[in-house]
């Protein structure tokens, strides 16, 4: 699968108290990451966690558009998008549980 390429929907929230894929929010998938929206360090924590989702490396992920918003799409190598949505559906269980459907 190493010429697989999947694009990623994201709505990320940051500042959260735990960070987990939460589910679904419409067409994207919800993110809560634990860093602070400053200095890129929301977009680190979302790449750090996408990869253990996904099983990637950090290398092998990147964020193509609105790295300096909510909603973003991050890109990633070595995945078909089938898969990440299968991986990222089977993650989100734990957030969506705990967090209700706040936004």
């Amino acid at each position: 699968m190493s010429g697989s390429q999947a694009r990623l929907s994201l709505r990320v929230s940051p500042g959260a108290r735990k960070s987990a894929v939460v589910g679904r929010y419409g067409e994207r998938w919800k993110i809560r990451v634990t860093a602070p929206a400053e200095s890129g360090k929301a977009n680190e924590a979302l790449i750090a966690l996408l990869g253990k989702t996904l099983g990637v490396a950090r290398s092998q992920l990147r964020v193509v558009a609105g790295a300096g918003s909510r909603d973003k799409i991050v890109e990633v190598k070595g995945i078909d998008a089938e898969e990440s949505e299968r991986l990222l559906a089977a993650s989100a269980g734990e957030g969506e549980a705990n967090e209700g459907k706040r936004a």
